[in-house]
């Protein structure tokens, strides 16, 4: 996952949304960050890394087969998702017990919570929401005045 530190997001879509006077909304979609695709085969992983780069995330994929840039041969044992770093999401499409070791490895992890995809639908789990509001109405819809400092 360290390859991938070159990783600099940017908003896919930005939409000023409707508000009320003195305010403003905005609706940002962002790519989520690195994805590691673990298959179970070489095929699914490239279906994965397919459907997370679409959305503007990079990938590392680490099934036994693969080969190219972005790619580790080998099978990550389950129970080292626990210490896993740098990654935002993990995509593995696989049988009821390996999915169970990687739920309890990813549960036994310190810091934030990494999503599981374990459908096809690796797309929407690859993209975050940031709604920013900024309310003016206390300045009377003037943000300048927000802004001024007396001296």
């Amino acid at each position: 996952m360290d390859a991938l530190n070159w990783y600099q997001p940017q908003a896919l879509d930005v939409k000023d949304m409707p508000g009320v006077t003195g305010e403003s909304n905005r609706l940002a979609i962002w790519p989520r960050g690195p994805v590691l695709c673990l298959g179970p085969t070489l095929q699914d992983a490239i279906a994965q890394a397919g459907a997370a780069r679409r959305t503007g995330c990079p990938v590392l994929v680490a099934v036994p087969g693969a080969d190219g840039v972005d790619c580790i041969d080998g099978f990550v044992d389950r129970a080292d998702l626990t210490r896993l770093q740098g990654v935002e999401v993990i995509a593995l499409w696989s049988e009821e017990e390996d999915l169970r070791a990687a739920r309890k490895a990813l549960a036994a992890r310190e810091g934030k919570i990494l999503p599981l995809v374990t459908t096809e639908d690796v797309a929407s789990y690859c993209l975050l929401e940031r709604h920013t509001c900024i309310d003016t109405t206390a300045a009377g819809g003037n943000a300048s005045l927000l802004a001024s400092v007396e001296s």
